[in-house]
């Protein structure tokens, strides 16, 4: 989830993943918004 005018980035993350690298698909993702939001 991502909220551009909060400057907010989450990911569900370890609670929902199914596996190691379901988790790590998550957290990348949360990752790559979150350094979109850097000017």
């Amino acid at each position: 989830m991502v909220d551009v005018e909060h400057r907010v980035v989450t990911a569900p993350a370890y609670m929902l993943a199914a596996d190691i690298a379901e988790l790590f698909k998550g957290i990348d993702a949360a990752v790559a918004e979150f350094l979109a939001l850097i000017p």
